[in-house]
């Protein structure tokens, strides 16, 4: 591809952005899209190497009542560690995710969202906060409509390992390390005594998606 070429690109993808005069079907009292996007998945726990993986991620969104909105995702990666529990580790991935999104912004060309929620290795346990394959996300993203259907979406959500996990796998830890007898070890695990303390942008998900809205 030539600079020429690259250069009538960029101004192209400029042209609309600005001119895109609707927001995805967003005036709507309800409007519901399908999407797919690709993502990179990082995180960076206490006493653990970093790890960074790819995601690929389809999603299913309903907006409702112009600011209120719901999204549900499913990794389609064939990875066994999103659905095979392993209780010495901390659960920051998930298979599915579930999450509430708040609209404080949606104007013509673009919207900007807050958003929580429950991820899980099953349905089920997106309706729990306990169960061994929960973890939590919360961020925010960001929409760019092209026209009354489509919209480019990006997001950025710190990940959270769940209750459960935090648990078992502090046991495992706190065994090893008192095997060991490194009471370093000893004293770092058992002064980290709930989520808040692997709360962290370090451990993050980041998404661009395209989405169709029906």
């Amino acid at each position: 591809m030539t600079r020429h070429t690259l250069k009538f690109f960029c101004a192209a993808f400029s042209v609309a952005l600005i001119s895109a005069s609707a927001h995805a079907d967003g005036s709507s009292i309800v409007t519901v899209g399908v999407g797919a996007g690709l993502g990179i998945h990082k995180t960076e726990q206490p006493g653990t190497q970093s790890s960074t993986s790819f995601i690929n991620q389809a999603n299913v969104r309903i907006k409702a009542l112009y600011f209120l909105g719901l999204d549900y995702s499913y990794d389609m990666s064939r990875n066994d560690a999103l659905v095979e529990i392993d209780p010495t580790a901390l659960r920051t991935q998930a298979k599915m995710r579930l999450s509430g999104l708040l609209y404080p912004y949606s104007g013509d060309s673009m919207g900007f969202y807050l958003g929580g929620g429950v991820g899980g290795a099953t349905f089920g346990e997106l309706f729990k906060t306990d169960s061994a394959g929960n973890s939590y996300q919360v961020g925010a993203g960001l929409e760019f409509h092209f026209n009354d259907h489509i919209s480019l979406d990006m997001s950025f959500y710190m990940v959270i390992p769940g209750t459960r996990s935090i648990e078992t796998s502090q046991v495992a830890q706190l065994g090893a390390a008192l095997a060991s007898g490194d009471d370093a070890a000893v004293s770092s695990i058992s002064s980290q005594t709930g989520v808040a303390d692997f709360v962290s942008a370090k451990n993050h998900e980041f998404m661009i998606r395209l989405f169709l809205f029906l």
